[in-house]
């Protein structure tokens, strides 16, 4: 199947032939869980600036097209991240932690900051997210690590074939 993916902002289009694609694929991907509304006042509800909640419409608006089918991926992000965050929210907690400590280590310490944050970013991302998790497991909340991959399996008709593969 034809993929067209156009840029929303230059307008300019990708052309990608995936032949592995099946209607069933896009029927999966094409399913929605909440209305656009619904991810708007969400967006809306966010306690963050203007600037960012433009960044999320416009990724809310962003689609391809597949044959004659539109898929409307940047709401599917926004529906699985809303998922995401509903069902992890200790986790999620975790992760902004760490993301918070990141930027206060690069912003405080002058000089060696930004490199240090750099290192230590990843470290201190996992720790708050395995922190997290562990506190939503002991409530009895699903497994993230399996929910995320299993969300993410959406979108995998849409991964190219290698070659010789």
């Amino acid at each position: 199947m034809i993929v067209i993916i156009k840029n929303p902002e230059t307008g300019e289009e990708y052309i990608e032939d995936i032949e592995s694609l099946t209607q069933t694929d896009l029927d999966t991907m094409s399913k929605e869980y909440t209305t656009e509304a619904k991810v708007r006042r969400y967006i809306e509800e966010l306690d963050v600036s203007a600037e960012i909640k433009a960044i999320l419409f416009k990724l809310s608006t962003f689609s391809i097209t597949v044959g004659q089918t539109v898929l409307k991926i940047g709401k599917k992000i926004l529906e699985i991240t809303i998922m995401l965050m509903s069902k992890f929210k200790i986790a999620t907690f975790g992760l902004v932690v760490g993301a918070l400590l990141t930027v206060i280590i690069s912003s405080i310490i002058p000089v060696i900051g930004v490199a240090l944050a750099t290192y230590l970013a990843p470290w201190l991302l996992l720790f708050g997210l395995g922190r997290g998790l562990l506190e939503d497991l002991k409530q009895d909340s699903p497994n993230l690590f399996s929910s995320i991959i299993g969300a993410a399996e959406t979108f995998a008709p849409l991964k190219k074939p290698e070659v010789g593969a």
